[in-house]
């Protein structure tokens, strides 16, 4: 269980430009922080923080202010307070959105992003297509598709057979 009484606010500067985060762990983030600026095979080596230290070459990241609570909610809530407050140009997306709980605000981010979420999609479908129609025979004798060989289990065909079996 996450320790949230030692939560930390804290900011990375590149020149002009400002990142706000949180953290229950400093060293450890500071630490997967460097990873994604250095690591090209990591997922968010592309992200706008990222590159702009790339580019500037030089970078800090300072705890901003020590915030002890009691959930993850209360630290994203108060991060994205601050992040507003500082103008913090190098975050992608907000931390909370100020809605209550963490539920609201996934469900707000997909109403916002919605073309955004649905180009994604077709592009994954695109270049997936073989991957995801690929077809398998179970032995009970059904064909599905690879993917919904979890859903194919729980069938009743499937859980007669292996009764049988």
């Amino acid at each position: 269980m996450a320790d949230y009484s030692r939560a930390v606010i804290y900011t990375i500067r590149s020149k002009d430009s400002i990142y706000v985060g949180s953290t229950i762990n400093f060293i450890s983030r500071k630490y997967q922080h460097k990873e994604c600026i250095y690591n090209e095979n990591s997922p968010k080596y592309n992200r706008k923080l990222y590159k702009t230290i790339r580019e500037n070459g030089e970078w800090s990241m300072r705890p901003y202010r020590a915030f002890p609570c009691e959930t993850k909610l209360e630290l994203s809530i108060e991060e994205e307070r601050i992040r507003c407050e500082l103008n913090a140009d190098l975050n992608m997306i907000s931390c909370g959105s100020g809605c209550a709980t963490e539920k609201e605000y996934r469900i707000k981010y997909c109403e916002e992003n919605k073309e955004k979420i649905s180009e994604m999609g077709r592009q994954y479908r695109k270049k997936s297509k073989e991957k995801i129609s690929e077809k398998m025979t179970c032995e009970c004798g059904s064909i599905f598709r690879k993917y919904d060989l979890a859903r194919h289990k729980k069938t009743k065909k499937h859980l007669n057979w292996e009764k049988l079996k």
